[in-house]
């Protein structure tokens, strides 16, 4: 298993917000976002790969975990539309690859969940709708699964989501709309297939907005860190 932590996406929604980008805010206890994440993906593998911009702040410091000097950082630019053309060099042509989205609280369970579900199929982990536990009022995406015999249909189907966005036919999402697409369920519809989505409905959530910072159990925004 291959996992890519994509922490290079633009901030234009965080605003520099705690003067740190998103993936390295702070959680309760202090830690870094971003290094949670990194030891929770050591868990589930030794093949990690990072996407970050080109800032000294997210260098990993060596204490980190003592795996961490096996995990390869990959210096992006904000010219990608998403996480899947930026990470497009990286995904395995062995075995399987996991997308896991740099600015996301992961409990420990969704990382377990993440870590099981290996069928050779395309897979989202997500919520479908508003969570109970932060407030976010939206579904979310927090992760991606999918395997080589996958590239071709990811490859065309980000091409033709590329041409819809061009002519400003859809301003979703692409992630969404990649999921759609491949459903092949309406792109204008929010809709999930068993087949193809695992709901995580607990304290995993996306920090897009200094709001959903703030709401978060695991900050010190709200006070105690949640089990996981």
């Amino acid at each position: 298993m291959r996992v890519i932590i994509a922490a290079a996406g633009h901030q234009r929604k965080w605003g520099g917000y705690l003067g740190v980008p998103s993936h390295l805010a702070p959680l309760a206890d202090g830690t870094p976002l971003l290094h949670r994440t990194i030891r929770q993906a050591l868990t589930l593998t030794g093949d990690v790969h990072l996407t970050t911009p080109d800032l000294p702040a997210y260098e990993l410091p060596a204490g980190l975990h003592p795996d961490v000097a096996g995990v390869t950082r990959h210096l992006r630019h904000e010219d990608y539309t998403s996480e899947y053309p930026s990470t497009r060099d990286l995904w395995s042509t062995t075995g399987r690859t996991v997308l896991m989205l740099g600015d996301t609280y992961f409990s420990d369970e969704a990382i377990a969940a993440i870590g099981a579900t290996d069928r050779r199929d395309y897979i989202v982990f997500g919520r479908y709708e508003g969570s109970q536990i932060t407030g976010t009022p939206y579904g979310e995406i927090f992760a991606v699964s999918w395997w080589p015999e996958h590239h071709d249909l990811l490859d065309r189907a980000l091409a033709s989501l590329a041409s819809v966005r061009r002519v400003g036919a859809t301003k979703r999402p692409e992630g969404w709309l990649l999921l759609r697409s491949i459903q092949g369920t309406p792109l204008a519809k929010h809709r999930v297939t068993r087949r193809h989505f695992v709901e995580i409905d607990d304290a995993t959530d996306d920090w897009d907005f200094p709001a959903d910072y703030d709401r978060h159990p695991a900050t010190p925004a709200v006070g105690e860190p949640v089990h996981g």
